[in-house]
């Protein structure tokens, strides 16, 4: 075996490791968003080892176990997003995660224009998103707010005595 050949091997083995790597990490944070069972996660990979030119997204998306959107943006955009310092609103990282489509977010909106209460508890009241998928979501992009109650009314300025005899 020529010195080149070999070198040429060693890299190949070595890029299919960084890349089994690189799609164990799409299912290790796609189970975290609770967008996907371990379950289904191995059987993609075992797929993927008869398909190996497939991604692990694609075989997710074909199995109709994830929207193809979905698993480009977390296999894409993810590891982006959470290190940018300025941060969209919610809704738009459910969208561009193909979570919530432009109705749905319209009727988490006008409900949260009635109520007050925060944009992802609506989604998840209204049954868009599950509430794992909300903390997962909160606890990488907004920390801050997991400690702030999910029914606080946003727009109340009063504070309503929880005992009230009148």
């Amino acid at each position: 075996m020529s010195p080149s050949y070999r070198l040429a091997a060693q890299s190949y083995v070595n890029l299919r490791r960084l890349l089994s790597a690189n799609h164990l990490r799409l299912g290790e944070i796609l189970q975290e968003a609770d967008l996907i069972s371990s379950s289904r996660v191995e059987l993609a990979l075992q797929a993927q080892t008869q398909h190996p030119h497939l991604r692990l997204g694609e075989i997710l998306a074909m199995c109709n176990w994830l929207e193809p959107k979905t698993a480009d943006f977390f296999a894409q955009d993810w590891s982006n997003v959470i290190r940018q310092e300025h941060r969209e609103p919610l809704g738009y990282y459910l969208q561009q995660a193909a979570l919530l489509n432009e109705s749905q977010i319209e009727q988490v909106l006008a409900e949260q224009r009635e109520t007050g209460i925060r944009f992802g508890t609506v989604a998840v009241l209204q049954g868009f998103i599950k509430s794992t998928t909300l903390d997962f979501f909160l606890m990488n992009l907004f920390p801050d707010d997991l400690n702030v109650s999910p029914f606080i009314n946003m727009y109340s300025t009063t504070n309503f005595p929880l005992n009230s005899d009148s």
